[in-house]
C-alpha cells in the first residue's frame, strides 16, 4: 500500500499521525536531526509537495506569521496506519 513512498515521506506521515499537527521546524528537527538546515529544508519541502500532490497532507500557512504546518487528510491517515502496520508485520516476521 506505501509503494511509491520515500522513506521520508514515510517518516512525516508517521510522526503527523501520532502527533496531529507538525509545524516545519518539527519535521526539520525529528526528521532530518543534525543535517545542515538548507539541505533539510530542501529535502522536507520535495517530500511535502509530492505528499500534498497525492493528496495526503494539508498544508496550514503562516500559521504565526513564520511557520508552516501540516496535518494529515483522511487518506494520508489511512496510508500512515497501513506504513505502520507494515513495520510491525516486519519487525514480527524478521
Amino acid at each position: 500500500m506505501s509503494r511509491g513512498i520515500s522513506d521520508i515521506q514515510k517518516k512525516i506521515l508517521v510522526l503527523c499521525l501520532k502527533q496531529g499537527f507538525l509545524t516545519c521546524q518539527d519535521i526539520i528537527r525529528q526528521v532530518f536531526g543534525g543535517r545542515k538546515y538548507n539541505v533539510a529544508h530542501a529535502s522536507m519541502s520535495r517530500s511535502l509537495t509530492r505528499l500534498w500532490g497525492r493528496g495526503l497532507v494539508q498544508y496550514w500557512r503562516t500559521l504565526n506569521l513564520y511557520y508552516t504546518a501540516i496535518t494529515l487528510t483522511p487518506e494520508g491517515k489511512t496510508l500512515a496506519q497501513a506504513i505502520l502496520a507494515e513495520a510491525d508485520e516486519e519487525q514480527v516476521n524478521g
